[in-house]
């Protein structure tokens, strides 16, 4: 980008203008991170654009928190979903063992006070887990 506008600077033309815009928003495109953090006390959670310093987002409530699953997806690895508003879901980690990813299911369900779901264990047949 920087060679294009160079060359727009030294030999005026639109199209080296027009490739370092190109250029600029490709890699704007490329460089944006997307963090989700949550406030389980306050029951809400906001999703984060940021690129350098620059974060941008706004916190969300929950409108109702249903219930924390667990469960084997099909590369092998264990992941922890918080289930809100009936169909919704955030994935809140992927972990390669079973038991850490049940500690941390069921430490989330505890703290939010909702239902604990395990079909990791034997995903034909899901259990709620008791707390």
């Amino acid at each position: 980008m920087l060679v294009c506008l160079y060359k727009f600077i030294v030999e005026p033309n639109t199209s080296w203008l027009y490739a370092a815009s190109m250029l600029f928003s490709t890699g704007l495109t490329f460089s944006v991170i997307r963090d989700y953090h949550f406030d389980f006390e306050e029951k809400r959670y906001k999703i984060e654009h940021c690129v350098g310093p620059i974060k941008l987002g706004k916190w969300k409530n929950f409108n109702q928190l249903d219930y924390v699953s667990i469960f084997k997806n099909g590369k092998g690895y264990y992941e922890v979903n918080l289930w809100y508003n009936r169909n919704n879901h955030f994935n809140i980690t992927t972990l390669d063992n079973f038991q850490d990813c049940f500690e941390i299911g069921k430490n989330i369900a505890e703290k939010l006070k909702i239902d604990f779901l395990d079909a990791a264990t034997d995903p034909r047949n899901s259990v709620w887990v008791n707390q």
